[in-house]
C-alpha cells in the first residue's frame, strides 16, 4: 500500500462514493474532501463498496434516475477511479467478525456494519505508516453514530 503524508486520511461508505459519479445532495461535500483543496492523500473504501456502488448505479437505471446509455460511462468512471484513487480495504474474515461484533453494540444494516469495521481495519492497517487520523463519511444516520461512538471523526 502507497501512503503519502496527509492531515487525515478518509474512509468512503457507499453513499458516499457514490455521489462521485451521480449528482445527489452531498455530492459537492465528498468531491471537496475527495479531490478539492485540502483534500485527503488517502481515499480507503471496503472492497465492498465497489460491487455495491455498481448495483446502485445499475439500480439508478431502472428508478430512472439515469440513463441506461449513461450507465456505461457511470461504471467505466468508478473502475477508473477505483482503480487510481482507493485504497482498498480487504473483506477478511478478521472484518466480518468485527462487523458481528459491532451489529450487537450498535442497530446496523449488514452492509454498514461492514464499512465501520472496514474503517477500523483502515485505522489498524495506517497504524505507523500515517501519522494523521482516519475519518468516517457516509451519510446513513446510525452508521455516523456508531462511527462517532467507535472513535471515528466525521468531517463536516
Amino acid at each position: 500500500m502507497v501512503v503519502r503524508r496527509s492531515k487525515y486520511a478518509l474512509y468512503m461508505d457507499t453513499s458516499a462514493l457514490i455521489k462521485l459519479f451521480v449528482e445527489e445532495d452531498g455530492s459537492a461535500r465528498v468531491r471537496a474532501l475527495a479531490e478539492g483543496r485540502g483534500s485527503t492523500d488517502v481515499l480507503l473504501v471496503s472492497r465492498l463498496g465497489f460491487t455495491e456502488a455498481s448495483v446502485s448505479l445499475a439500480r439508478m437505471v431502472h428508478l430512472g434516475r439515469i440513463s441506461a446509455a449513461e450507465l456505461p460511462r457511470h461504471q467505466g468512471s468508478l473502475e477508473d477511479y477505483w482503480d487510481q484513487s482507493i485504497q482498498e480495504v480487504e473483506l477478511a474474515e478478521d472484518v466480518l467478525e468485527d462487523a458481528r461484533q459491532l451489529a450487537q453494540r450498535f442497530p446496523l444494516r449488514t452492509c454498514d456494519a461492514i464499512h465501520l469495521a472496514s474503517a477500523r481495519e483502515a485505522r489498524r492497517m495506517l497504524r505507523g505508516l500515517f501519522e494523521g487520523e482516519v475519518q468516517f463519511l457516509a451519510f446513513g444516520t446510525a452508521l455516523l453514530k456508531a462511527a462517532q461512538a467507535v472513535g471515528f471523526t466525521v468531517p463536516g
